[in-house]
């Protein structure tokens, strides 16, 4: 974890710098001699800088004097006028370049860079598979690989996103916001991509395979998250969601370049790599093009004028809603700008478990997460993947589970702000659906004695496992965990929901072959089969229905039912 460290954290440092609070700005503004002040109900940008023009110091609010709505309201009162005229500067970044975005969706440029972080993830899923295949043929470039290497290839990225989610939840919100953190990924994304397909031997290729791996814990940290802050609630559901799509559509791209490079040439494992590099480019440059900043970390971390200009232009807004909303964020959190910033990782791990609200919220999105994992989903589609290629249908049967994925994820996505379903009925359709699967397949491998199974009737239970996953756990698991965690500790709690989540599917992935030697098939799914219907006990007795609901409504709603 030490290399890891400390080539991230640096690589952090440096590109969140430009957002940190100037010291003029987070502890005082200054007013001109020539001027009066303005009243107590203007604050905005312009009488700023006029102030500090003039010398005059106004200290900043200290934590625990007022903050409530009175506070909130005469601090945030401003000319629309004064307002406006700044406007159009913070949106010149965005107007400098040839895309217009008033002839987009506005909700499509904060979604299509968190949505090319998922699809890289899954292009890395189904270009791994096809990487080991050609490595293992001992014809590539780096010789002969055994068992040991082929698995470091294969699973080093896991590692590399436990490191990233683990030392986000020490990082917290303090230095860097949601823009930033997308930035650190496609960076590391193109860096490892470049590291592990240049190099010249096996070592420095599993050095890039650990750099593309942070790069995967940063991106699915960031990217249910920026969706979740930046998009309008009736869209949240639907869009959180879609990043699943974007994931399971990465898969079958990964699939599609492993087939297309399929060769005996030495570096054709090269090629299936290096595919990747033009997404890469995109997340990056269109993030730096289109992208605001979260107003919810922007009014956490006190900058008001600025969130209220990040929600103008990434949502179009008008002034006063757009101030509405960013005063009913400052509210919720308590926010004056300094609420996290003397909280190091001991004192912030300490509040997630120690406040009721907090430790409320980790109990629902942790326990999600892990039953994601636990209820089998890397060992069903590991065990379905071997009956393909024993039929010789291994990248046929690939492609088509992933077009049956990305199927019902998109009828999930469909359903999820539907007044009919929502989340919970989501959930607790998919999981049940789940459970009978999983004991399907039990009962099919007590069935059978010491034979082998019919492989038609595994399948088919494989494949109704495989939708009721992507109807529920597959989509709602991230979106709910965008959504249930406070404003002050949502991206560390988030972190330990992403370190949750790797370190259980590595974990499920690694004991399954041990577990199916030593208890064998009928026990071990009965085993799933169990846990998944634990799952739907504890999402009818622990999750609320959140659909329909602004972050600060799902957060007061918590807060009443604690």
């Amino acid at each position: 974890m030490a290399p890891a460290r400390a080539l991230l954290l640096p690589l952090l440092a440096a590109l969140s710098a430009a957002e940190r609070p100037s010291s003029a700005t987070s502890r005082g503004t200054h007013v001109p001699k020539a001027m009066s002040l303005p009243p107590a109900r203007a604050t905005p940008l312009a009488a700023r800088a006029a102030r500090e023009r003039a010398g005059v110091t106004v200290p900043r609010q200290r934590p625990g004097l007022a903050k409530g709505p009175t506070a909130l309201a005469l601090s945030s009162r401003r000319s629309t006028r004064e307002l406006s005229a700044i406007v159009p500067r913070a949106q010149g970044d965005s107007q400098a370049s040839s895309t217009d975005q008033s002839v987009l969706p506005a909700w499509l440029p904060l979604f299509v860079v968190p949505a090319l972080g998922g699809s890289l993830f899954g292009y890395d899923i189904g270009a791994t598979s096809s990487v080991v295949r050609l490595l293992g043929t001992g014809s590539s470039d780096l010789g002969s690989l055994d068992s040991l290497q082929l698995g470091l290839v294969a699973s080093l990225p896991l590692l590399g996103a436990v490191v990233a989610s683990a030392l986000l939840i020490g990082i917290g919100d303090k230095n860097i916001g949601r823009k930033t953190e997308m930035y650190v990924a496609s960076v590391l994304y193109g860096a490892g991509t470049l590291v592990q397909s240049l190099s010249g031997d096996l070592n420095p290729v599993l050095f890039g395979r650990l750099i593309y791996g942070l790069g995967i814990g940063i991106a699915m940290h960031a990217a249910p998250l920026y969706i979740a802050e930046t998009t309008p609630t009736e869209l949240r559901g639907k869009l959180v969601s879609l990043k699943e799509a974007a994931i399971v559509l990465g898969i079958v791209g990964g699939y599609a370049a492993g087939a297309a490079f399929n060769s005996d040439a030495p570096d054709a494992w090269r090629l299936v790599f290096q595919v990747a590099l033009p997404l890469e480019a995109a997340m990056l440059a269109l993030n730096a093009l289109l992208l605001p900043e979260s107003p919810r970390w922007l009014a956490l971390r006190g900058l008001r004028d600025k969130a209220v200009l990040a929600l103008m232009r990434g949502q179009r807004l008008d002034m006063d809603e757009a101030q509405s909303q960013v005063n009913q964020m400052m509210e919720l959190s308590g926010s004056d700008g300094a609420a996290e910033d003397d909280l190091d990782f001991v004192e912030r791990t300490k509040l997630l478990v120690s406040d009721p609200l907090n430790r409320k919220a980790l109990q629902i999105g942790v326990g999600l997460v892990l039953l994601q994992q636990l209820s089998g989903q890397p060992s069903v589609l590991y065990y379905a993947n071997r009956i393909f290629e024993k039929a010789g249908l291994g990248f046929e049967a690939a492609v088509g589970v992933g077009v049956f994925k990305t199927i019902m994820t998109l009828v999930s996505v469909g359903l999820v702000e539907n007044p009919k379903w929502g989340r919970r009925p989501l959930l607790l359709t998919g999981t049940a659906g789940m459970a009978a699967s999983l004991g399907a397949l039990s009962a099919i491998f007590a069935l059978a004695g010491g034979e082998e199974p019919s492989s038609t009737a595994v399948l088919a239970c494989v494949v109704a496992f495989v939708g009721f996953y992507q109807i529920g756990f597959g989509p709602v698991t991230w979106l709910i965990l965008s959504e249930i965690f406070p404003l002050k500790t949502r991206s560390a709690a988030l972190s330990i929901g992403t370190l949750s989540n790797f370190a259980s599917n590595f974990l499920v992935s690694a004991l399954f072959e041990f577990e199916r030697e030593r208890v064998g098939e009928s026990a071990l799914f009965a085993q799933f089969a169990i846990i998944a219907a634990f799952a739907v006990w504890f999402e009818t007795s622990q999750v609320p229905e959140t659909r329909g609901l602004s972050l600060e409504q799902i957060e007061e709603k918590l807060k009443e039912n604690l």
